[in-house]
């Protein structure tokens, strides 16, 4: 089992020496072989350098020479790497996906004669519509920090781990446009460091956050806390064992489930 767990607290200097370490034993650095072993490292390169192969080179390691495999792309494979592509939020149009470290050598290899002859038609194959492919979110730094503010407005959770998991598209772009989810996190007036301090709950704090939203007349029915303040579901339902149970421990018995009429 790899030791390299997201919970370790990385540092550039940390991570060029794990990467060093590795590559003396001879362990197989590609992409892939990382992604699948080693997912708490990747994720710490990603996020301070931006990208594994960036992590790779400040190793003084060649990623082209010594470490990127050609893998054999056949078309279930290609497929495969769309569809994986799509859902952490790639941008798949042909400028971008062309370009990209990551899946530039199976693009080219998806527009060969021999595989699907044209990227829109690999995209169809794989049951993704060129035409929304074409309409991919723009993301420039005003409309990256307003979403930044927005989940922090919300209480939810800015750390990298979670932004991977819950807003990859956001996370992604940041990376892309700030250079480092840091640099963005400060462009819109947050502290990194206050970000990456796990929350600790206990009942009381869960309670007292309940009760100021419930005095700012929130919507505390479970369907919208799960949308807008999710740290705080998840940790009430873990604590109280419910998100009613909780509303209960604070004294709010409301009948959420029930409709407003209309007046």
């Amino acid at each position: 089992m790899s030791t390299d767990a997201s919970t370790t607290q990385w540092t550039k200097q940390k991570i060029v020496a794990r990467i060093r370490e590795l590559e003396q034993v001879g362990e197989d650095l590609s992409y892939n072989r990382i992604a699948t072993e080693r997912q708490g490292l990747l994720s710490a390169a990603n996020y301070h350098f931006g990208s594994w192969r960036e992590a790779v080179e400040k190793a003084g390691i060649d990623y082209d020479k010594d470490v990127r495999r050609i893998p054999k792309w056949t078309e279930e494979r290609i497929l495969d790497t769309i569809r994986q592509a799509y859902k952490k939020g790639v941008d798949l149009s042909w400028t971008n996906i062309s370009k990209h470290p990551e899946f530039s050598g199976m693009a080219y290899a998806a527009i060969r004669d021999s595989r699907f002859g044209g990227w829109d038609d690999a995209l169809r194959a794989a049951g993704i519509e060129p035409s929304d492919v074409r309409r991919y979110e723009s993301w420039n730094k005003d409309k990256i920090i307003r979403r930044i503010k927005k989940r922090a407005r919300k209480g939810q959770d800015l750390n990298s781990k979670a932004m991977q998991q819950e807003d990859c598209k956001l996370f992604n772009a940041a990376l892309k446009r700030y250079d480092g989810w840091d640099k963005a996190l400060q462009a819109a007036g947050l502290e990194p460091d206050q970000i990456y301090k796990r929350q600790r709950w206990s009942k009381e704090r869960i309670k007292k956050k309940i009760k100021a939203l419930d005095r700012k007349r929130a919507d505390l029915a479970a369907p919208a806390m799960r949308r807008d303040h999710s740290a705080l579901y998840s940790a009430a339902c873990k604590y109280f064992g419910s998100w009613t149970a909780a509303r209960r421990a604070c004294g709010i018995r409301r009948n959420f489930r029930k409709r407003k009429r209309n007046k």
